[in-house]
């Protein structure tokens, strides 16, 4: 079973945020090299979601790399690291964005750098 949750209310599109997810599942390692995804009937309804749109989100994510299609067997992920590094990429231009606001509001490299230890604390 993939955990995916739609936000209505969100300006991303439905597709992109199931794209978004599925990318996140795999860099966290929920999904794993081989692993079978719901079928895109099953997926479409768990979602309650127009079964194209989901269609969309599986085509893209094939056209990335991230899965792939066995004909009569389904959709599995392709184990390429490309779906980490999009999310990892995308995490790191967030986090410069960030940065550069929080500079541009006043806050001082100590500051970042002490909540960027405080993140990291423990993982050494």
């Amino acid at each position: 079973m993939v955990n995916i949750f739609i936000d209505y209310h969100s300006r991303i599109p439905i597709y992109e945020q199931i794209i978004e997810q599925i990318i996140l599942l795999v860099s966290r390692g929920v999904l794993k090299k081989d692993d079978k995804l719901p079928s895109l009937r099953q997926l479409s309804s768990e979602l309650g979601l127009n079964i194209n749109t989901v269609k969309r989100a599986l085509s893209e994510l094939e056209d990335r790399g991230i899965t792939y299609s066995v004909a009569g067997k389904g959709i599995f992920v392709s184990g390429d690291s490309r779906g980490k590094d999009v999310y990892l990429g995308r995490a790191i231009e967030e986090m410069k964005l960030s940065v550069a606001n929080a500079k541009a509001h006043g806050a001082k490299k100590e500051t970042i750098f002490k909540i960027i230890n405080e993140i990291y604390k423990g993982d050494e």
